[in-house]
């Protein structure tokens, strides 16, 4: 990651403290980022949001989810995220799924020797009113489960050509979040 890069997650980072309702907590969860510790101030940020039961806008869950996925914290805190009550106008136009759910493929997915050709594409999080969903791309192990780190994000709806982000790629989970938000023309 670069310096710039981790500059701008640090802002996003300071706003999803922000939403922590006493100021202890929020110093608290600031003070993870600025010692290094981003997974515990994920795993503490989250329960205190669960904690206080005020909810939250789509738009900060989704970043909550991607400053997860980016500290390789998705599959701890995923559950606890996707079920954060909801506040705001802009309730419901995104959605973060829960782990688990159906693995799927935009028609005509293909992409010709790339390596996420064969990647199993589960649903992460949808944009209700183009229903454009951001998909984690897992290789399939050998003993059937799926791997624990997706390889990469794709990015595909109704008339929208699919758009891969391969994980290796800085700031692909947040480019791939950036897709999904900037390509609705209907919300």
């Amino acid at each position: 990651m670069s310096a710039r890069e981790y500059a701008a997650e640090a802002v996003v980072w300071s706003r999803l403290a922000g939403l922590l309702s006493e100021a202890g907590d929020r110093e608290e969860v600031r003070a993870c980022w600025d010692i290094g510790e981003q997974e515990v101030g994920l795993e503490l940020l989250v329960d205190r949001l669960l904690g206080q039961g005020a909810g939250i806008e789509e738009s900060a869950r989704a970043e909550l989810a991607v400053m997860a996925e980016q500290w390789g914290e998705w599959e701890w805190l995923g559950a606890r995220i996707a079920v954060l009550p909801h506040v705001g106008e802009e309730a419901g136009r995104l959605r973060v799924l829960q782990d688990g759910a159906e693995e799927t493929r935009p028609a005509g997915f293909v992409l010709p020797e790339h390596p996420l050709a064969r990647a199993v594409l589960v649903p992460w999080i949808v944009c209700a009113p183009c229903e454009r969903v951001l998909a984690r791309a897992h290789r399939r192990e050998e003993w059937g489960s799926l791997s624990f780190l997706a390889e990469g994000y794709v990015v595909f709806g109704p008339g929208f050509a699919p758009v891969v982000f391969p994980r290796e790629e800085p700031g692909a989970a947040w480019d791939a979040l950036a897709a999904l938000r900037d390509g609705c023309d209907r919300g």
